[in-house]
C-alpha cells in the first residue's frame, strides 16, 4: 500500500537529505539581495544555483529579505494614502490670511468635548504676544478666550456639536 504524504513533509524530507550534503560557502546577504533585486530576475551561476536549493541558511536570508521587501513596499503604499486621506478630526483652520491657525480636536471619549489651539503665524508672533483674544464662531458664540503665550493660546471646549466652523474670528478681548 502507498503512503500519500504532504508537500510540507516532502519539503521537509528534501531539507533534511539536503543538510548532509557538503554545500560550499554561503552566499552574503548583500549578493542574495541584489539577486532578487533584479529586474530580469535571479542570474546564478550552476554552483551558486545548486548551492541555493540545499542551502537552508541562504533560503531562511532570502526568505527575510522577501518578507522585508514586502514590508517596505507595503509602507510604501500604506504611508502615502494615511498621509492623503482626510480624516474628520482634528480640524485645522487658517484665518485672516494665515495670520492664525485653528486645531480643534475632539476627545476620544467624550466626543462632545474637546481642545481649541490657536496659533500665531510665526510673522506676527512677537507683535500679538500677550495680548488678550477671543475666538467667535458663526453664531458668535466663544469658543477660546485668553491671553496668547508663547505664539499660542488652547482651551478646552465643551458642545463641540454645537460650535459654527463655518466663520471663525478672532477679536481683542476688551476686558
Amino acid at each position: 500500500m502507498n503512503k500519500r504524504i504532504t508537500i510540507k513533509e516532502a519539503l521537509e524530507a528534501w531539507q533534511a537529505h539536503g543538510l548532509n550534503e557538503d554545500i560550499g560557502e554561503h552566499i552574503s546577504p548583500a549578493e542574495l539581495y541584489e539577486l532578487l533585486i533584479q529586474p530580469q530576475g535571479i542570474d546564478l551561476g550552476e554552483e551558486q544555483l545548486n548551492h541555493l536549493t540545499r542551502c537552508p541558511v541562504c533560503l531562511q536570508e532570502i526568505k527575510n529579505i522577501t518578507e522585508s521587501r514586502k514590508e517596505a513596499e507595503a509602507w510604501d503604499i500604506a504611508l502615502p494614502k494615511a498621509a492623503t486621506s482626510e480624516s474628520e478630526w482634528p480640524k485645522r483652520i487658517r484665518l485672516e490670511a494665515g495670520k492664525y491657525s485653528v486645531t480643534i480636536r475632539r476627545n476620544i471619549h467624550q466626543t462632545n468635548k474637546g481642545l481649541v489651539v490657536l496659533q500665531v503665524e510665526e510673522a506676527y508672533k512677537d507683535a500679538l504676544e500677550g495680548k488678550s483674544v477671543k475666538l467667535l464662531d458663526g453664531r458668535n458664540h466663544i469658543c477660546l478666550e485668553g491671553t496668547i503665550f508663547d505664539g499660542k493660546i488652547s482651551q478646552e471646549i465643551e458642545n463641540l456639536d454645537t460650535v459654527n466652523l463655518k466663520s471663525l474670528t478672532v477679536r481683542p478681548n476688551e476686558k
